[in-house]
């Protein structure tokens, strides 16, 4: 790090790895700046509290418990502007490695505009390792320092120059933080990037175009691990600018991830249950026994009949383990009670059956009566108690009957039934005429595999996929069974049908291009679902012009984007086309309606 980066009377803030030695050697190199020292631990020990009381004598305030991701909530940091921020990084093998800290990295660069001077810089050096560490030999790979850059992107800083790190003028930059302990960082090979702030990072500004010269600067060589890449070099950059000018052309939208692992080519044959009417038993009570004590001294000893056993309930516990209900059997049995035995021994109670159910099951009557909402994970619903166990006759005795000879046969248990409803089946349904290329969607975009062939035919059941995006967020899709013409009137399996769609939290029309004024088919998805219910239309929606590769397509999607007055996202399901911008409009539309509300 050239001294030369630091102007007079500049306000710098130190942050990251080794500030108390790297503060020190600014002073004595008498640089005439403002220096503010910061240390992330908040409880310093008392050799860490000499450093700070040297620092102190030296004029160097001294910040504990700052953390370098969130600057603007620190009190006293959030009123500064600084000229420079200097960021050490040591680099070193395991959890330090940058390809572990990349969100560190963009958190920083985020929050340090906050205290950062508009024309001001940030200067970040990557040590070559660090000393007296396991890890020693662990060194800068090629592409760390385009890592750097391209996290610098996500805080519209662009890299100025590549200097190299004088070890020369930092010969006691030794010790780590303020605990004093004696790891020697390798700043021979330690190279120093200068950032500064730019309106928006692209392919022109984003790096320097002159390059540092190693040779020049007794520079050591960087571990090539694997040469090959380097021809692959130029795309990878040209993928790091177009995503890093995507984000601040609009507002950073996740990408969703391929499938790497290969998919079967069977149709599966799970699909997904979200009603299901069940019969519950409850237990039967165990029977009371009917026993006389005899003992060898007295053979009339009395009534010993022990009571039979409780029989077991039925009851619906919510699981975030399951999904759905094709887990739930149609007849749910509790077992029953254990009968009582001589000597006063009682029968053993049997134990409930519990039936996990999904988060948001609905439990009606069969007459539509809501019942219990089950709305949270650990909520329980009896729906079947278990008969009692009947009494033994050792419980009917007394003074005037001492001699009992009858018992209790245990009680039935309770025999209902339930028609269980999910209340959300996914976010996203798909809404469509038969053969509008809904299962086909469904299988571009997630691994669910729903039944597809080349002679028409409409699903019957519904299947879900799951969306999958690089910021670990998942998309339920619903593919529904397909909607015909007077279907609210419960015409074929209407009815049924439109009850899926009812539980999906937005909704997708796919119109095939192919057919004739695909127009008029978008009007019966909408008419459909009005007349089943009117509050579906006022969800969020995203239409979808499906088989734009065939001939046809193309002037019927001139026409139909006439008759709609409403954004269209034409794609082909089956060749791929457009099926990336179809899921990030998915993405908007989730994070818009349903991420700040979960």
């Amino acid at each position: 790090m050239k001294l030369s980066l630091f102007n007079e009377n500049a306000k710098v803030l130190l942050v990251g790895e080794g500030n108390f030695s790297f503060a020190v050697t600014l002073v004595k190199h008498n640089l005439n700046v403002r220096l503010i020292a910061t240390c992330y631990e908040k409880d310093v020990n008392e050799t860490g509290k000499k450093n700070i009381d040297i620092l102190k004598s030296h004029g160097i305030h001294v910040l504990v418990g700052v953390d370098a991701t969130k600057f603007e909530e620190h009190k006293i940091l959030s009123s500064q502007s600084f000229d420079i921020v200097v960021f050490n990084f040591p680099h070193v093998g395991g959890k330090m490695r940058i390809e572990k800290n990349r969100e560190l990295l963009r958190q920083f660069f985020i929050s340090v505009k906050s205290v950062l001077h508009k024309d001001g810089k940030v200067l970040m050096s990557l040590c070559d390792g660090q000393g007296g560490t396991p890890a020693d030999t662990s060194r800068r790979q090629w592409n760390d320092s385009w890592q750097v850059t391209e996290m610098a992107a996500h805080g519209s800083f662009v890299l100025l120059a590549i200097e190299p790190f004088d070890s020369s003028l930092f010969k006691t930059y030794t010790v780590t933080g303020y605990r004093s302990l004696e790891k020697k960082f390798n700043t021979e090979g330690s190279l120093t990037h200068v950032f500064k702030r730019a309106d928006r990072p692209d392919i022109v500004n984003i790096a320097p175009k002159t390059k540092i010269n190693l040779q020049k600067n007794n520079y050591k060589p960087i571990e090539w691990e694997n040469s090959k890449r380097i021809r692959i070099i130029s795309s990878f950059l040209y993928k790091s600018f177009h995503s890093t000018h995507q984000i601040h052309e609009h507002e950073h939208v996740a990408s969703a991830l391929r499938n790497t692992k290969p998919k079967s080519d069977r149709d599966t044959l799970q699909y997904f249950v979200d009603m299901k009417q069940v019969r519950v038993q409850g237990g039967k009570g165990g029977d009371g026994a009917i026993s006389f004590l005899q003992l060898w001294v007295n053979e009339r000893a009395g009534p010993d009949g022990g009571d039979g056993g409780h029989g077991g309930h039925v009851i619906f516990q919510v699981s975030a383990d399951v999904k759905d209900l094709s887990t739930v059997s149609s007849v749910l049995e509790a077992e029953s009670g254990e009968d009582g035995h001589n000597k006063d021994c009682f029968g053993k109670n049997a134990k409930h059956n519990i039936i996990k159910v999904p988060v948001g099951t609905i439990v009606r009557d069969t007459e539509g009566t809501i019942l219990a909402d089950l709305d949270e994970e650990g909520m329980m619903y009896i729906a079947a108690r278990g008969g009692a166990g009947g009494h033994g006759n050792a419980f009917f005795k007394s003074n005037m009957n001492q001699s009992p000879k009858i018992s209790e046969y245990g009680a039935e248990g309770e025999s209902k039934q339930y028609v269980l409803e999910v209340r959300s089946m996914a976010h996203v349904g798909l809404i469509g005429l038969p053969n509008a290329g809904k299962s086909t969607l469904l299988r571009a975009i997630s691994r669910a595999r729903p039944k597809v062939a080349s002679y028409p035919f409409t699903t019957l059941r519904p299947h879900i996929g799951m969306i999958q995006y690089d910021d670990y967020e998942q998309i339920a899709v619903a593919d529904l069974p397909g909607l015909i013409p007077d279907s609210h009137k419960n015409k074929g399996l209407g009815i049924t049908f439109l009850k899926h769609a009812e539980r999906c939290a937005a909704l997708l029309f796919i119109v095939d291009l192919t057919q004739e004024e695909p127009w008029t088919h978008f009007e019966i998805l909408q008419y459909e679902i009005s007349q089943f219910n009117d509050k579906l239309n006022d969800r969020p929606m995203i239409i979808i012009a499906n088989k734009v590769d065939l001939p046809e397509a193309k002037e019927n999607l001139k026409l139909l984007k006439e008759k709609i007055d409403l954004p269209i996202i034409p794609i082909s399901a089956k060749m791929g086309t457009n099926v990336a911008t179809l899921l990030k409009e998915i993405r908007k539309l989730y994070d818009l309606h349903f991420r700040k509300n979960e």
